[in-house]
């Protein structure tokens, strides 16, 4: 099972970033070029996907992104099944030597 998490893993990410691409690009083409920064900016934070997921969500008839954003849900279900598989070892973590 833990091959099979893993995959669903690689499927839903890959997936998740062209999905989050293609929302940019949308934002980006609708004169929505700030809030696309923001989106950048708190990538790092691992927020910024979850504001172009929620924004995508409200725009999507308005920008004929409908199954844009299908496929983005249906990339975070695959992760979501996928880490259920094969959850991420925390104590692994704790292994590694502090700086």
């Amino acid at each position: 099972m833990q091959i099979v998490g893993q995959i669903l893993q690689a499927i839903g990410s890959l997936g998740t970033l062209v999905c989050f691409i293609l929302v940019l690009v949308q934002m980006f083409q609708r004169k929505q070029a700030v809030l696309a920064i923001v989106c950048l900016v708190l990538l790092c934070c691992g927020i910024g996907t979850i504001v172009a997921f929620i924004y995508g969500w409200i725009k999507n008839r308005e920008w004929q992104i409908t199954n844009i954003m299908y496929v983005w849900t249906a990339c975070w279900i695959l992760l979501v099944i996928g880490y259920a598989l094969y959850p991420i070892d925390v104590s692994e973590f704790a292994k590694l030597p502090s700086p």
